[in-house]
């Protein structure tokens, strides 16, 4: 056997009981070139009489570790358990490199194994295994130094509820967040396509569309059929109804309000009445109001005047076009027909004796 100032590779740790399972081990790892301490073996060889003192000098300097047992309860003897205990103690330290190999008969089930010892490589005494005890042990066999398990945090009672609140919070920043942040609305704005309008009716081009956003009037001019954004809107103004106004010819919105949304609002435009009103004065020669006439506007209309010659009317929107003709009869009067221009305001016509 080697000079113990040189590492002893492997330590074998037993109950007296199994004397026999451990030197047959013993010599089997000898006869590989290990070197190997055995307390039966090698106490007499070394010649000393302080056998505590020579055993823990092999477990200070050994490599490795072999528990051989037959029995649960010699494991937990309390020589056996010292040794092998040291050993993992030292290991979990980082202060030793090696493997612990617990060897067990068939009547020991892994599972009633210390757990110490459990955790490591276990393999049952059979000499068809010794070669695979030889290699877990030889001289160029290196385990990487003890690293405890990790625990399994998603075990852990704690670990819910911490999710819950992490997640909660999550959901709190994100609605605070987005609450709080300025929006864009996009409109459009086109007739009603619901409208009956007379084809003489101005199409819409283009108007000055306004959004009032508290005591904000923002303006932005607007396109048939295209859309318009109005940018950084205060949060405080989301799903709220707000005024809008539109200024073009010959149209206006059919509501003077919106709720405003992050979705596309849709405005629809009327006739804003313009082209609507039809009055005047029917006069004689002298400048006289003449009552009781009959306007007729575009002979689908008839009107009269009032006592002092006046008249007027609110064409409905599919009446409603760029010119109209004006038909004035009176007994005893010379008819007289005019074009009559919306927006061109009060119109007199003469009308003559017969």
């Amino acid at each position: 056997m080697e000079d113990q100032a040189h590492a002893t590779d492997v330590f074998i740790s037993f109950k007296s009981a199994d004397i026999a399972l451990a030197e047959a081990l013993y010599h089997f790892l000898i006869s590989k070139g290990l070197s190997v301490f055995l307390s039966s073996e090698s106490l007499p060889q070394l010649g000393s009489s302080d056998y505590r003192k020579a055993i823990d000098k092999a477990l200070d300097e050994c490599k490795h570790m072999i528990v051989v047992s037959s029995k649960v309860e010699y494991l937990n003897s309390s020589w056996v358990e010292a040794e092998w205990g040291f050993y993992i103690g030292e290991k979990r330290a980082g202060r030793k490199t090696g493997n612990i190999l617990t060897v067990i008969t068939n009547d020991i089930a892994i599972k009633d194994l210390p757990a110490s010892l459990r955790y490591y490589q276990v393999i049952f005494f059979d000499k068809d295994n010794f070669d695979q005890v030889a290699a877990y042990v030889g001289k160029n066999y290196e385990d990487p130094v003890y690293k405890p398990k990790p625990k399994n945090f998603l075990r852990s009672k704690w670990v819910m509820p911490v999710l819950l609140i992490i997640v909660l919070a999550g959901i709190l920043w994100y609605y605070i967040n987005k609450k709080n942040q300025p929006f864009d609305l996009t409109v459009f704005a086109a007739p009603d396509p619901q409208l009956r309008l007379s084809p003489d009716y101005p199409a819409f081009e283009s108007g000055r569309l306004s959004l009032y956003a508290g005591n904000k009037a923002d303006s932005r001019t607007i396109l048939p059929g295209q859309p318009v954004t109005f940018q950084q809107i205060p949060s405080s103004f989301l799903h709220k109804k707000v005024a809008v106004s539109l200024d073009a010819p010959q149209w206006k919105l059919a509501a003077d309000s919106v709720v405003l949304d992050k979705s596309p609002v849709h405005l629809p435009l009327i006739p804003n009445g313009a082209m609507g009103a039809v009055f005047g004065n029917i006069k004689d020669g002298n400048g006289n109001g003449i009552p009781a006439c009959s306007v007729a506007i575009d002979t689908d209309t008839i009107i009269q005047t009032n006592a002092a010659g006046y008249f007027k009317i609110e064409l409905p929107f599919p009446m409603q076009k760029r010119q109209y003709i004006l038909s004035v009869t009176k007994e005893s009067y010379q008819p007289q027909r005019v074009d009559y221009f919306p927006g061109s305001g009060n119109i007199d016509i003469l009308l003559n004796k017969k």
